[in-house]
């Protein structure tokens, strides 16, 4: 009977640390001056989210984070919301519009 006890907590253990693994990425965001990248940065300063950095000459976010607490469609989401487009999906013309002025990076040329 010990013996089932320990198997089943070995496995509930094995479970839990499967789930808490932590995935880092990399992706495009668009940007075009350092208030877009700590704009971009303060939009993915969640929960769920254990690092990141937001490399404005490669136009590169890399993120590191928790699938159990957030999924990389709501960090795209998040971004968008701040007013970026990154490689998976676009802000909102109004998303967009609201970013300052040195930030409109759809008419520098910046955007594939």
């Amino acid at each position: 009977m010990k013996n089932i006890i320990v198997l089943a907590l070995c496995m509930l253990s094995f479970g839990v640390f499967a789930q808490t693994k932590n995935t880092t990425t990399s992706f495009w965001v668009a940007g075009a001056c350092g208030m877009c990248e700590k704009t971009i940065e303060n939009a993915v300063d969640v929960k769920g989210v254990v690092a990141y950095d937001y490399d404005l000459t490669a136009h590169r976010l890399t993120i590191t984070y928790s699938p159990a607490k957030i999924t990389i469609e709501k960090i795209h989401a998040l971004i968008n919301a701040a007013g970026y487009d990154t490689e998976k999906s676009n802000a909102t013309d109004a998303q967009y519009n609201r970013i300052h002025q040195c930030c409109k990076y759809r008419t520098t040329g910046q955007h594939p």
